[in-house]
């Protein structure tokens, strides 16, 4: 500060002397005016809302008008004696009370004697207390009395940034006003003209971050614009101000989104190394995210939404964003990275989390029609049949084929001894199965469909409680079969998550709990998608499908016979 003294900062400055100045309340600068040219003043007024927003200078600007003895219409004049004494803040009729940090009753006591006596100069006394909720109990109730019954050359403006803690005896006896956050749009374009007045070269990119961060309060907003021409040297340059506020610049962030919807997990990753290495708040990052992916997924689901706090161009490019995936996908990562931020404040490896919700979100299932996948092999498999299969080839078992790209897949049972249709299709293009002897199993037939998977959906539930990251790495396994008391696992997941179930440890707290839940299984095995199918991926109808589909074989179930399990 030394050698500029006579710099004052920009909140200060830029403080507006009019009601026109007062930056997104429109209405409720429209209201006072039309009160204060009419004659038609309430005794106590309420400003609610949060910080930064106005609720203090609209209560000056009123105190003002009310005082200015010259006024014709809403604004005070501005030169008389009254004006000039307001605005150099030493009239003794605008008693400004902080309920912060004199919450003590004798204030307001003071208040309760001095109320009765006429104005000093003005044709008002008005009392602006400032977060009121802060008052205590006994200093509310002797402030009621005072509302309940005041001079009428008395007027209280009442502020407060949470109206809740308010009590209704005081609510019901004030004329209440609700200052909203101020509209991303409004606040950039205040900005800007303001560093137009002062001569600050800027780039338009450093507005949007700092918009950002001050959340709709145009005071935060100003504060950190002194900062960020501080530290930028006089200038305000976009790189610098992301730098400096520990944000991502929203250009990083919806680069990272873009990612996330392309299942492009290699970006993406790298995308959270970065943010990691130049230091920047991941938490934040994922909060900025989320409200990226948030917005997108309600511009997808309603396109004509209007959202108030984006900007035309940021709409429509939100628009865009959400054009790449399906409304059940946009569903998926969101969910992700809402989970993502609730692990990351509980855990001691946050960025872990953010990259495991970020693997999670790049691989996620895609919603291929599944009906259509089947729907084809058949027709390929009624075909063959039609043409009497080709000699050489393994007849057409009577398996389903679940034919997807790599993704974490809904649980499907995998490769478990095939059983007889019950009854057989069409006998004739099968042989007899009687060939495939099944293992001769001395315990309950093993747990199929949907008991095993809700069997393992436990097992993952409580491994995720003892050992979150254990529990992710199952989130990519479905399970297979059991056979022979063994249960298969199998697993979508790249080498990182093969290596976590290898390790003894995870194996052991694994099997412990399959024991538990899954009944006839000790033991358990892993193998990696699309093993196992064996002589399935040759048959004609299934590298049919996987040609359509550029799909590959994940698992092998038996067919249920037509109308069960429907």
């Amino acid at each position: 500060m030394h050698g500029h003294l006579s710099y004052q900062v920009l909140a200060r400055k830029w403080r507006p002397q009019t009601f026109d100045a007062v930056v997104g309340q429109d209405a409720i600068t429209r209201t006072l005016r039309n009160a204060l040219a009419s004659g038609r003043i309430a005794h106590a007024y309420l400003f609610a809302g949060p910080r930064g927003i106005g609720k203090t200078t609209t209560a000056r600007l009123l105190a003002r008008a009310l005082l200015c003895r010259e006024r014709r219409g809403p604004e005070a004049c501005g030169a008389c004696g009254v004006c000039r004494e307001s605005a150099a803040g030493t009239l003794m009729d605008v008693i400004e009370i902080d309920g912060a940090s004199n919450r003590g009753i004798e204030e307001i006591r003071t208040l309760r004697e001095n109320v009765k006596y006429a104005p000093a100069r003005g044709r008002y006394k008005v009392y602006i207390i400032d977060e009121v909720h802060q008052l205590t109990d006994f200093a509310f109730n002797a402030l009621l009395k005072t509302l309940e019954e005041p001079p009428p050359h008395v007027v209280f403006v009442l502020a407060t940034t949470d109206p809740r803690d308010i009590p209704p005896t005081v609510l019901s006896r004030v004329q209440r006003f609700d200052f909203r956050p101020i509209a991303p749009d409004l606040l950039a374009a205040s900005l800007e003209r303001i560093l137009k007045e002062e001569g600050v070269p800027f780039e338009p990119g450093a507005l949007p971050v700092i918009v950002r961060a001050a959340e709709g309060s145009l005071r935060d907003a100003l504060s950190l614009l002194d900062t960020a021409i501080a530290y930028g040297n006089g200038t305000l340059e976009a790189a610098p101000v992301a730098q400096l506020l520990g944000a991502t610049a929203p250009e990083a962030v919806r680069a990272f989104a873009a990612a996330l919807i392309a299942h492009d997990t290699g970006a993406a990753l790298e995308a959270v190394d970065h943010s990691a290495r130049e230091g920047e708040d991941l938490q934040a990052f994922v909060r900025d995210v989320i409200d990226v992916l948030r917005r997108a997924l309600v511009l997808k689901a309603a396109p004509t939404a209007k959202l108030a706090d984006l900007t035309h161009q940021e709409g429509n490019e939100l628009r865009k964003l959400g054009e790449a995936a399906s409304l059940d996908e946009m569903l998926y990562v969101l969910r992700a990275f809402l989970e993502a931020d609730a692990a990351m404040r509980e855990s001691p490896h946050p960025r872990v989390e953010l990259e495991i919700a970020t693997v999670r979100a790049t691989r996620r299932p895609v919603p291929q029609a599944l009906e259509e996948v089947l729907k084809r092999v058949d027709e390929v498999g009624t075909l063959l049949r039609q043409q009497g299969v080709a000699p050489g080839m393994p007849a057409p078992p009577p398996a389903q084929a679940s034919l997807l790209p790599e993704a974490p897949v809904p649980p499907r049972v995998t490769p478990e001894p095939r059983r007889p249709p019950v009854p057989p299709p069409a006998p004739a293009a099968r042989p007899a199965p009687a060939a495939q002897p099944a293992p001769s199993r001395a315990q309950a037939p093993p747990p199929a469909g949907p008991e095993l998977d809700t069997g393992w959906a436990r097992v993952v539930d409580e491994v995720t409680k003892k050992k979150p990251v254990l529990g992710a790495v199952l989130t990519q396994a479905r399970p297979g079969g059991v056979s022979d008391r063994e249960l298969t696992i199998v697993l979508t997941g790249n080498h990182f998550h093969r290596e976590m179930l290898a390790d003894p440890a995870n194996r052991e707290l694994l099997v412990q709990a399959v024991r538990r839940w899954v009944p006839g299984a000790d033991r358990v095995r892993v193998q990696p998608a699309g093993e196992g199918a064996g002589d399935l991926a040759e048959h004609p109808a299934v590298r049919a499908a996987i040609a359509e589909f550029q799909g590959e074989v994940v698992a092998v179930r038996p067919r249920l016979p037509e109308g069960e399990g429907q």
